[in-house]
């Protein structure tokens, strides 16, 4: 925040007089002090070659006066005339401005007196970064570091009365900040950033240094990431087998990836039940695709795992792996039959249909009361629910296209479910016979 000096008027009691005293100001200065009994103007730079102070003077009694600004020659150790200056000598005011580092002293003439000349130092406090870079052998896949330098003012002068006066505080460190996305990452110069982001484009991280008087830099470095992350969605996460699931690769800054898909969760535990202790393989197989599509054909929890790979030439490949913990969930068999239909042409349950879930296989027997088969259907290759619907159905005609008498008729159906029969210790898949009786309703024509 600047502080200006407000002009003071000094009334000094001298052997019965009074003079008045006038006071330099610095209009737009940064930080003004006192230190050893002389006065400072401090302007905040924006490199060691800006010179941006100013100062300014107002005559004490309010008569126009003459303004005579010099500037202390350290090598001839005198004042000499300052260059910058236009002395007007009718004027309330006095200002001079673009100025570099020294000490300035004004004397001022009216009409009536002459005032005791004073002095003020004006300095150009300037920060500049001189290094922001990651060197690629720094970058690695666990972390990367930032090295980075800067260099500041000495703000030391060599006052004609006091000697060299150092303006800093010898105790004080700057404050030293790096940002990443407006956060707060660390507060030392070269730090080391770990874990490292993955990220397509490079990464901004933003240097924030202030010192004591508040001048502050900024400066930036882009981190090129080197490392991968894994993420994948899939979809449909369940149903029936056999299921085609689509695996859609979401995954950052990586160059290829592998897909491990695992064997259904009973598989395992039996494989690790018999195994007596040993390692036991429980990927299935692993594909190389960027976003392949699977088909499950057989019922089951199954595991899915994705590591992305970025290739890394100098530091090595850095890898990234998503084991999400959740499972694609494929649904047991099933098979539904009803006991009655209406084959009247209503449109309204005209049909003996067998519904399904994850068969492999359905044969379907129909018998008339005396034994007489009046119905059959089989398939071995069943991929789908929608395929028994359209199919697995009689439609109440026997033979030559005849209807079926109204009455009760027997069933008969065989089928070979998608998973494995739990208590068969050959691992064989699930088989079963239903039988039973369906009723044949219709109404008289």
């Amino acid at each position: 925040m600047n502080r200006i000096l407000l002009v003071v008027f000094f009334l000094t009691a001298l052997t019965g007089s009074f003079t008045l005293k006038a006071q330099l100001t610095a209009p737009g200065a940064d930080s003004t002090f006192n230190r050893y009994g002389e006065d400072f103007h401090l302007f905040c730079a924006s490199s060691r070659y800006e010179a941006n102070g100013s100062l300014q003077v107002i005559s004490p009694n309010g008569d126009k006066a003459g303004f005579d600004w010099e500037k202390y020659d350290e090598t001839a150790q005198t004042f000499v005339p300052f260059d910058g200056a236009v002395n007007t000598y009718d004027s309330l005011t006095s200002e001079i401005n673009n100025l570099s580092d020294g000490l300035y002293r004004v004397s001022i003439n009216t009409e009536n007196m002459t005032f005791e000349p004073i002095e003020a130092w004006v300095l150009n406090n300037w920060i500049e970064i001189t290094k922001t870079e990651i060197p690629d052998s720094t970058s690695t896949c666990e972390s990367f570091k930032i090295e980075a330098a800067y260099e500041y003012a000495p703000l030391e002068v060599n006052s004609p009365n006091q000697g060299i006066i150092p303006v800093r505080n010898a105790n004080y460190e700057p404050l030293v900040e790096w940002y990443h996305k407006g956060e707060l990452v660390r507060r030392y110069i070269s730090p080391e950033i770990y874990p490292p982001t993955a990220s397509d484009t490079p990464l901004r991280y933003e240097l924030v240094i202030e010192d004591e008087f508040g001048c502050v830099v900024e400066g930036f470095v882009d981190y090129v990431s080197k490392v991968p992350k894994a993420d994948f969605s899939a979809d449909p996460m369940e149903g029936e087998a056999v299921l085609d699931v689509n695996f859609t690769n979401s995954s950052i800054n990586y160059d290829s990836v592998y897909w491990f898909f695992y064997k259904d969760t009973y598989m395992i535990s039996r494989e690790i039940e018999n195994a007596d202790g040993q390692p036991v393989d429980s990927i299935d197989f692993v594909l190389f695709d960027d976003s392949p599509t699977h088909q499950y054909k057989q019922s089951g929890e199954y595991m899915v795992r994705l590591v992305a790979v970025k290739e890394n030439t100098t530091t090595g490949n850095c890898y990234d792996t998503l084991y999400p913990g959740t499972f694609i969930k494929v649904e047991e068999s099933l098979v539904e039959v009803p006991n009655f239909f209406t084959p009247n042409g209503d449109g309204i349950n005209d049909n003996f249909v067998i519904g399904s879930r994850s068969l492999k296989s359905l044969s379907v027997v129909i018998y008339n009361r005396w034994g007489g088969k009046v119905h059959s259907w089989s398939y071995s290759n069943i991929t789908s629910s929608d395929f028994t619907m359209e199919h697995a159905v009689w439609d109440g005609r026997v033979g030559n296209g005849r209807v079926a008498s109204p009455g009760v008729y027997y069933y008969i159906i065989k089928y070979e479910g998608r998973e494995i029969d739990k208590d068969d210790d050959k691992g064989r898949m699930v088989e079963d016979t239903l039988t039973g009786f369906i009723h044949l309703f219709r109404e008289r024509q």
